[in-house]
């Protein structure tokens, strides 16, 4: 089969007769939706489909006329039947027997002789092809008599030189006993002759049609009596028998919708005793005036006058608007919705919404056979059980009261579309609705989705959302997350969802499956369109995938949405199910997220974006991770817990700087290194070695006070770096000394040298006399030597005397440690090192 026979032969037996959108055809016949689209657009070339609506666009079987369309019920009542027929009528080779039951005057002869014209249309036999009826009565008591002109008859249909084909008819076989009529039955179910088909009618069920040899094999229709129509097709047949009259007797009818509802209401079986009623009223009208040309049926109303011209071709367009009137749907639905709507604003419970539409129910009179009624009780229940319980865990309670009015609204909703009723409301119901209750808003319109997909924007189809949903909203909307399980395959994420919503009784997630080669950019779009559909949560956004990058899933999906948002990567049952409780228990969102890092090495979890949820600081040496561990356990004892520091291998934050744009980074405070890199994205990012430099840690300062650290802290940490990268670069040059403790009397020696003269010294010029005290220190100590002063007191000036004399007190306790003696020109180079910036 090709491709586009395929996408045919899908649509059309899926959606015989529903107008569906792009992508709903596309999930059918399972291409994207590019290739569907340019299918369906062939389709609609070939005459194959009509394309009607833009944004979005609707495709629908483009469907032949049939001769059961004249036949009034055939969208309503005659739905199931007509279907019925038509499968006996197509089925190989020579279709199947039917058996027509119904009280007297139900329409067995007209729907037989529908069938007959319907095999015509459809070619199974030609326009000269006979329509014979053999009326069992007439040979009740003259069984042989029956048998022989039925065999006669079949001879005359098969060996006929005309070669004539058709239907025999046969009624009234009520009265034959039961084993006559299985020997009738079962002759029609194996009759050899392609060319004779057989319809039986009963005007009651004492037929034996249970006997196990056939069955299976005869389609059964049952025609309900005019009293069990619905209202609206009583309301046609009493239009279409008043139009009849007008035509025979050439006269105009002038009337009122009452007396049109009179004759609905009309407690009769038999459409065929309606039909002579309307006749027999309008011979005694014609009687009382044949020569007027207008005749009045009855007491007319000023505003609701129906006027029936002969051979009028728009009555039937009207009957809808009859029932409009008859019903009063206009004002009664207007009504409801603005009560509803105005309930919905005002913050008033689901009870009150509910308590409305029930009132409107058992006020309006829906005239609805009670086996109509439980048949579409039993779609609704079926629906309902394979779109909302088993997907989303919610069960409904049994009632058969519930299901009725949960029907009726329904029935209503029916009403109000094929009557074209016009709605006048300050504000959209669907709106409303979805604004007071947005998860049970969202499972509801699933399920219309499925039952009635083309009036999934029709308002009327809300109404029974206030009956359907009453005693579960609470519950629904209780949830307060938006839960997604995201999972490659064909039921996966389903399989799970049904699992854990049906544990939990509640809709906790919902579920998409995703082929194996689905992008990043496919999967926000599943999640987008959902945040849509659903509305936003309270309390954040939960997804739970199965396999793919976590942050670039996360990346994605934050492009949607900026609520909090949790990303857990490979699901299991077990994990969707914690959190599920979790969800239902309405735990903090954080405290759902940091036990979701919990589940295993295998499992991952995002709900922050970018690097760290928290102000955080990165440290990354290109001489490898010892170095950064050691800065970072430096940071960490100086500055304040609220700074994360993450370290990082030079090549990794490499990567991370290029693949990540700065909401990556958004958290990161400052970046230090131990080399030059280029800062294209206006993230901090200091060299540790640049620090000696005055610019560069006045820099680092601002960044850290900046960051909420203190002034003393802040410069705590800069003198801190400054010690350990001295000890880094001197350790290498001190042969006999520990640096640590060379350094540390170095530093207390150049502390009271800017306490004294009240300066503070640059981190470079730290670095020099730190470099230049401790190896002064080594010096002395492996030294033999002795010297005196070079310059002579004489000589000296008195900054230089008072230099000297504060040396020799400052420098006595390294004297004493370490049992060496400075000697004077080692004070007269500190001098040469410092008098520029102590005397500036």
């Amino acid at each position: 089969m090709k491709a586009l026979e395929r996408v045919y032969t899908i649509i059309s037996q899926q959606f015989s007769d529903e107008r569906i959108t792009t992508a709903q055809a596309a999930n059918a016949v399972g291409l994207t939706r590019g290739v569907t689209s340019s299918y369906l657009s062939k389709l609609e070339k070939q005459g194959k489909l009509l394309k009607t609506g833009s944004r979005p666009v609707y495709w629908q079987v483009k469907c032949e006329e049939t001769a059961f369309d004249k036949l009034i019920g055939y969208h309503g009542s005659l739905k199931k039947d007509i279907k019925h027929a038509i499968e006996a009528i197509i089925y190989p080779t020579n279709g199947l027997p039917i058996l027509i039951s119904g009280s007297r005057g139900t329409g067995k002869l007209l729907f037989a002789h529908t069938i007959y014209r319907e095999a015509i249309r459809r070619k199974i036999f030609s326009e000269n092809s006979l329509f014979k009826i053999i009326d069992c009565a007439e040979y009740k008591n003259k069984i042989n008599t029956l048998l022989q002109n039925k065999k006669t008859f079949n001879e005359y249909f098969s060996v006929s030189q005309k070669n004539i084909n058709g239907y025999l008819y046969v009624k009234n076989l009520q009265v034959l006993n039961h084993e006559t009529q299985r020997y009738l039955l079962n002759y029609a179910i194996n009759q050899e002759e392609l060319n004779t088909r057989f319809i039986f009618s009963t005007t009651n069920q004492s037929v034996d049609t249970e006997y196990e040899n056939f069955k299976y094999a005869i389609v059964k229709i049952n025609l309900n009596p005019f009293n069990k129509r619905p209202f609206a097709e009583r309301i046609a047949f009493s239009c279409l028998f008043l139009q009849n009259q007008a035509n025979k007797l050439n006269r105009q009818f002038l009337t009122s919708f009452h007396f049109i509802i009179k004759l609905a209401n009309l407690t009769i079986n038999s459409i065929t005793e309606l039909n002579n009623h309307i006749q027999l009223l309008c011979a005694e009208k014609y009687a009382n005036a044949p020569q007027d040309k207008q005749l009045i049926l009855s007491k007319l109303a000023n505003q609701n006058t129906i006027r029936i011209t002969p051979n009028q071709q728009s009555l039937q367009k009207e009957v809808a608007a009859l029932i409009t009137k008859a019903l009063q749907l206009s004002p009664a639905i207007n009504d409801l919705l603005n009560k509803v709507i105005e309930s919905l604003t005002n913050g008033e419970t689901i009870v009150e919404q509910n308590f409305l539409v029930l009132k409107v129910l058992n006020q309006i009179k829906i005239g609805t056979d009670e086996s109509l009624l439980n048949s579409l009780i039993q779609t609704i229940q079926l629906s309902v059980k394979k779109n909302i319980t088993h997907r989303y865990g919610i069960t409904f309670q049994k009632e058969t009261e519930f299901w009725r009015y949960v029907a009726l609204a329904f029935i209503l909703a029916n009403m109000c579309n094929d009557n074209s009723v016009t709605i006048k409301t300050k504000s959209s119901i669907q709106f409303e609705t979805k604004s007071r209750y947005p998860r049970s808003y969202y499972l509801y319109k699933q399920f219309i989705n499925k039952i009635y997909p083309k009036y999934v924007k029709d308002p009327y189809y809300y109404i029974p959302f206030f009956v359907l949903m009453a005693q579960h909203v609470e519950k629904i909307e209780s949830i307060h997350y938006n839960a997604i399980l995201l999972a490659h395959g064909e039921s996966t994420a389903s399989s799970i969802q049904q699992v854990i919503n049906t544990l939990c009784g509640n809709y906790i997630f919902e579920a998409f499956n995703m082929p194996i080669d689905i992008s990043a950019d496919k999967i926000s779009s599943y999640v987008q369109k959902y945040l849509v559909d659903q509305g936003p949560s309270t309390k954040g956004n939960i997804i739970l995938f199965d396999m793919g990058s976590l942050r670039q899933i996360f990346r994605e999906i934050k492009k949607v949405s900026d609520q909090k948002l949790l990303v857990v990567n490979n699901i299991t049952t077990a994990m969707a199910l914690d959190i599920g409780l979790r969800i239902q228990q309405n735990e903090m969102f954080e405290s759902i997220a940091e036990n979701s890092q919990k589940y295993g090495s295998t499992t991952d979890a995002q709900y922050y974006e970018g690097l760290s949820n928290k102000k955080n600081i990165i440290v990354s040496c290109i001489s490898g991770v010892g170095l950064s561990k050691e800065i970072k356990k430096l940071i960490e004892t100086t500055l304040s817990p609220s700074l994360e520091v993450i370290t990082f291998d030079y090549k990794h934050l490499y990567v991370l700087l290029k693949n990540n744009n700065r909401q990556f980074f958004s958290k990161t405070q400052l970046i230090l290194t131990t080399t030059n890199i280029d800062d294209d994205m206006g993230i901090n990012i200091i060299n540790v070695y640049n620090i000696f430099d005055k610019q560069v840690s006045l820099k680092l300062q601002r960044i850290l006070l900046h960051a909420g650290e203190s002034l003393q802290s802040s410069n705590s940490l800069i003198e801190k770096m400054l010690k350990f990268l001295s000890i880094e670069g001197i350790r290498d040059r001190l042969k006999i000394l520990n640096p640590d403790i060379v350094i540390q009397e170095s530093q207390t020696i150049v502390s009271h040298y800017e306490d004294f003269y009240n300066v503070r010294f640059e981190p470079k010029l730290k670095l020099n006399l730190y470099m230049h005290l401790s190896l002064m220190v080594e010096r002395m100590l492996t030294s033999s030597t002795s010297s005196t002063t070079s310059l002579k007191d004489m000589s000296l000036s008195p900054r230089e005397k008072e230099f000297i004399s504060l040396s020799k007190g400052i420098l006595q306790p390294v004297e004493q440690k370490f049992n060496i003696k400075i000697q004077d020109y080692e004070i007269e180079l500190l001098y040469q090192l410092l008098k520029d910036f102590i005397f500036a």
